[in-house]
């Protein structure tokens, strides 16, 4: 009879803790579970701008955020789904799918390291997940309050941690 109660026991702990994983990993009412959609597609110059452009194209004072939300409309739409409202990027610190294994489609393949705004300039620094995890710089022309023209995308060795070592990598040639 002891051995029936200890087992019977042993079957609702097992059953309460399985349950309770289980409810763990459900999307709760109001989430996002629905996997993100594509952002549009970018197309970059394919010969960019100079070289001694892009050397200074960082150069003068820029308005620095770490906030996606916080960059200008146009190049904002650019990290947004298409036909969608949700972002396609996340803040630093925010999860991310950071390889090629998908865990959950309804995270970002993106997450910003910083961006800045200095006039008619934009950059974003970026980390990218997938086959290879790359460490991106963009830079952007805002041609209006509600246009953006691309210009370069280069992909740096590292990310950096504020815009005097960004200044640095791209002087060093270690964003190509």
């Amino acid at each position: 009879m002891r051995i029936i109660r200890t087992s019977v026991a042993i079957i609702i702990v097992a059953f309460c803790l399985l349950h309770s994983i289980a409810r763990a990993n459900l999307p709760r009412r109001g989430q996002a579970s629905r996997p993100l959609g594509e952002p549009p597609p970018v197309e970059f110059p394919s010969n960019g701008i100079s070289h001694p452009e892009r050397e200074h194209f960082l150069d003068g004072d820029f308005s620095i955020t770490t906030k996606v939300k916080a960059l200008p409309n146009p190049v904002l739409q650019l990290f947004t789904e298409k036909g969608g409202t949700r972002l396609v990027m996340g803040d630093p610190g925010d999860k991310f799918e950071a390889t090629d294994v998908i865990a959950d489609s309804s995270i970002p393949q993106m997450r910003l390291i910083f961006g800045g705004v200095s006039g008619e300039k934009c950059f974003v620094h970026y980390e990218q997940g997938g086959r290879a995890h790359m460490y991106v710089l963009a830079f952007f022309s805002l041609t209006s309050s509600k246009a953006v023209k691309p210009l370069w995308r280069g992909h740096c060795v590292s990310p950096s941690s504020n815009i005097r070592k960004l200044r640095s990598q791209l002087l060093g040639g270690d964003c190509r």
